[in-house]
């Protein structure tokens, strides 16, 4: 008996109980779909903070001043910050830049003080590199002629119970160390879709800081946004030679702990998969050891007529993998349309919006996969039907032929 007969056994053993097989097809196809789905969540939550994060206030890249990202005085700017911006203006790599001026401080009005970061920006320059101004929920992004006017965020307002055109005072230290107030009216309250972020920072045009700091000049924090994320190590590495004064980083390095998160996210998810594709496995396992009781009298007779525990072993190998590789291509497909539905449509998770801001995530969740993780799953579905398939296999090589061929 060569090993093309063996396997057309093998596959019509597998039909001879349908509803049996189909019961573990079935479980096979909805663990891959369940695995998928979950994964492709992951990606998407993970997608979704991280690119809010850039968008909201990472940017690509950021430049500071090496002593301003150790103290954040307020006379630590930007060297060479003119040959720096003619490097950014001349490189096609390059969407949009602004350039910040950046005080820790305190806000206070009478219903309270709380410590948050200002940053002075234009705003003509900053609707370029952040998506802010899509995130206003009330007042308006810098339109009012006054140039005291403030931006903060919807968690600060609560906090303080700030409205629009509530005054606000925001006190921090000069270049010599000395408290200066400037007084603000709130022009526009944003929501950014991180929490945090949206407590402890505070927009103001960089205007209104430098005319009461006749001592002060230049700029504390340059973004840049590229046309490519993947762009980022490239640029940062050609703008480092301007300044040994200056630190060039990228969002990556800047947000360590997102970075790391999304480094780590893929092998996290592939040993998620891993184990529900083991829980599968032993479905595999129960459902072969039961056929293989029944089939007891069956199997001792095809070796009580000479065939070799080595084809009885590649016979119950086959039926196991057949049963897994049957359900995958069902599991990768509709997996696969699910994934790509969700990736456009999403899924409005805004009944726990306050939960999500607390990580950065918005309140829409899209699902995201690349297309070589289909590739992985099956590898990963493949490698543990041949493992599911070693134990049924071992048990049916231990059935005596000459007591099997006895029992009725």
């Amino acid at each position: 008996m060569n090993i093309i007969t063996l396997i057309k056994i093998s596959w019509r053993n597998v039909w001879r109980s349908k509803l049996r097989s189909f019961v573990v097809i079935m479980s096979v196809i909805f663990g891959i779909l369940g695995g998928i789905i979950m994964v492709a969540m992951s990606y998407g939550l993970n997608e979704e903070r991280m690119n809010n994060a850039v968008e909201t206030y990472l940017s690509h890249i950021q430049i500071h001043n090496k002593s301003f990202s150790e103290d954040y005085n307020i006379k630590h700017t930007i060297n060479n910050l003119t040959e720096i911006e003619k490097a950014i203006n001349n490189d096609d790599r390059v969407t949009s830049y602004s350039k910040r001026i950046i005080l820790n401080g305190m806000l206070s009005n009478s219903n309270g003080s709380y410590g948050i970061q200002v940053k002075g920006i234009n705003p003509s320059e900053e609707i370029k590199v952040t998506n802010t101004y899509n995130k206003i929920i009330e007042g308006e992004y810098f339109k009012s002629k006054r140039v005291n006017t403030i931006l903060v965020g919807k968690k600060l307002a609560d906090r303080l119970n700030l409205k629009i055109k509530s005054k606000v005072v925001i006190t921090f230290q000069d270049e010599n160390n000395e408290l200066i107030s400037l007084l603000y009216r709130v022009e526009g309250i944003f929501r950014s879709g991180n929490s945090r972020y949206d407590e402890a920072n505070v927009f103001v045009r960089n205007l209104s800081i430098a005319k009461n700091l006749p001592n002060f000049s230049g700029f504390h924090e340059v973004p840049i946004l590229l046309t490519d994320i993947e762009l980022k190590d490239e640029v940062k590495n050609e703008l480092i030679p301007y300044s040994s004064n200056n630190i060039v980083e990228s969002w990556d390095d800047i947000s360590i702990d997102l970075a790391y998160a999304n480094e780590m996210l893929g092998a996290v998810l592939y040993i998620f998969m891993m184990i529900i594709l083991t829980g599968l496995s032993f479905g595999i396992v129960n459902t072969m050891l039961m056929a293989i009781l029944e089939r007891k009298r069956e199997i001792g007779m095809l070796m009580s007529i000479g065939m070799s525990r080595y084809k009885i072993f590649l016979m119950i190998c086959f039926e196991t993998i057949f049963l897994s590789l049957v359900a995958l291509p069902f599991g990768l497909v509709l997996s696969y349309f699910i994934v790509e539905y969700y990736s456009v449509v999403g899924i409005d998770l805004s009944i726990v919006a306050a939960g999500l801001e607390n990580f950065g995530v918005g309140t829409r969740l899209y699902f995201k996969l690349p297309n070589e993780d289909y590739f992985v799953v099956a590898i990963m579905v493949f490698i543990i039907s041949i493992i599911s398939s070693i134990f049924p296999s071992v048990r049916a090589l231990k059935i005596n032929p000459v007591e099997a061929t006895k029992t009725i």
